[in-house]
């Protein structure tokens, strides 16, 4: 039977006066009001979180009293169920539902939409109130997965939310989003809310960390945010992304996690809203461990410059910028390094007047000169774009610019002997691969083998992930050569 799918899926109560059509979203819907070909034609985005999936088969329902026993705790218990209390058809419809059929849901994901807007459909504080009467008093709080969104507009309404929702206890687990724009004093009183109504509000006694012998406390801080590792989203890295020099405190994601909420139907990231969520997987700079004394943030940033693989994006005056705001007796410890070069570059960088290739040779002697590059793994990757260097580049007449620009990323490290020390030095090319062994001994020197340091070959590589896929469903099982 098709009546209960995977996680990640779930029934949509919609503004109709029976469930009848509602819908049971797939592992791969996002929520689209459009397939995403005609969302980049129409330059739109998924925006109104709907799902345009296969009807549930609830017919199952109603065929006899022996099935509609078996299967009905079946479908409340298994399925995500989505509501718009603004909606008065679905508003009306969820207050229809028997109270074993409430008492058995243990997901469920509320949407109070914006809370006194003329524009809008009004939520009073009669309608709230209403909600988490049946809430408590009919479902069972103790397996419930609650999730509650809503646009707290001005101040004053606040009160229409938090008040109500303090009648929550035990909860399975919470999510709480209060405006769709960041507001740190929100988020923090978000972040109350779920606490206390999943019964974890409160301190415990501070552990004695620093009691700790220091090679244990540095495995403890190698488990932590310090140190970026590949996350199961969308767009994610294994290393941190240093993006046109970008400062390490607004190094953010700017999507959604797709692990806040237990569908893809709503967004309760932190740093997206003014919300919080326990499951979020979003990386945000852990500025703090800097902030706690200084013993332990001089631990903190050795944990992280010697831990972390340092994906530098953007042109290279920026990733000079960044070096150089770093502390100087932190960045000998660095020992991952990976730069990534846009396609753009390949136009300009031939030029012997081009900003970015000025910018180039002024960043590489700067390696040479702050970095212990005996303990440097350095690589040159353009991989990530080898689809869109096909595209622009397949004439023959453009392809002399490709290996031009080659030979301008390789040459001021061809020209320093220093890095001839280098512990490991890889080039991914996107084109041209049977270059790259080539480029790799101008700088390491004739007998210089990238096989024996690790490389993964050109028919075994995933473009986004050249060091090596931190999942086995992410290999290519004939790499690029595809």
């Amino acid at each position: 039977m098709d009546l209960v799918r995977e996680s990640r899926r779930g029934a949509v109560i919609r503004a109709i006066p029976e469930l009848q059509e509602n819908r049971l979203p797939r592992p791969s819907c996002r929520y689209s009001p459009r397939p995403w070909q005609e969302q980049w034609l129409y330059n739109e985005l998924p925006m109104d979180h709907e799902c345009y999936c296969d009807a549930i088969p609830l017919q199952l329902l109603t065929c006899c009293r022996t099935i509609y026993t078996e299967v009905n705790d079946l479908f409340y218990a298994r399925n995500v169920f989505k509501l718009s209390w603004w909606n008065l058809p679905a508003r009306e419809t969820f207050q229809r539902l028997s109270a074993a059929a409430l008492a058995t849901i243990t997901a469920l994901q509320i949407d109070l939409g914006s809370i006194e807007r003329k524009d809008r459909m009004i939520v009073t504080g009669e309608d709230i109130d209403r909600l988490f009467d049946i809430i408590t008093t009919k479902c069972t709080t103790t397996k419930l997965n609650f999730t509650l969104v809503c646009d707290v507009l001005e101040q004053k309404h606040i009160g229409m939310v938090t008040q109500p929702f303090k009648r929550l206890t035990n909860l399975r687990s919470c999510c709480v989003c209060l405006a769709v724009l960041p507001d740190v004093a929100l988020g923090k009183l978000a972040k109350k809310m779920v606490l206390g109504a999943t019964n974890r509000v409160g301190h415990a006694d501070a552990f004695p960390f620093m009691k700790l012998p220091k090679e244990l406390r540095y495995q403890i801080l190698e488990h932590t945010d310090l140190v970026v590792r590949w996350r199961d989203q969308m767009w994610s890295d294994d290393g941190l992304v240093i993006l046109d020099g970008l400062d390490l405190a607004d190094n953010k994601p700017s999507y959604c996690c797709r692990r806040c909420t237990s569908s893809h139907a709503f967004c309760c990231c932190p740093h997206l809203n003014s919300s919080f969520s326990e499951s979020c997987g979003c990386f945000i700079f852990p500025n703090a461990f800097f902030r706690v004394s200084h013993r332990f943030a001089t631990e903190a940033r050795e944990v992280f410059f010697s831990q972390n693989r340092f994906i530098f994006t953007g042109p290279p005056d920026g990733t000079l910028s960044f070096l150089r705001s770093q502390p100087p007796d932190m960045l000998h410890l660095i020992r991952k390094i990976d730069f990534q070069m846009s396609t753009s570059n390949v136009i300009n960088w031939p030029r012997p007047d081009d900003g970015g290739l000025r910018a180039w040779r002024i960043v590489v002697p700067f390696l040479a000169e702050n970095l212990n590059l005996s303990n440097l793994s350095l690589s040159i990757d353009t991989g990530p774009a080898h689809d869109t260097y096909r595209n622009l580049f397949e004439l023959d007449a453009r392809r002399n610019d490709i290996r031009d620009f080659h030979q301008a990323v390789i040459e001021p490290l061809q020209e320093d002997k220093r890095f001839r020390q280098l512990r490991s030095f890889h080039v991914f090319w996107a084109l041209f691969n049977e270059d790259e062994t080539d480029a790799e001994r101008a700088v390491k020197g004739p007998d210089y083998d990238s096989a024996r340091e690790g490389k993964i070959p050109y028919s075994k590589r995933n473009p986004n992930f050249p060091h090596g896929v931190p999942d086995p469903s992410l290999a290519w099982e004939n790499g690029m050569a595809v």
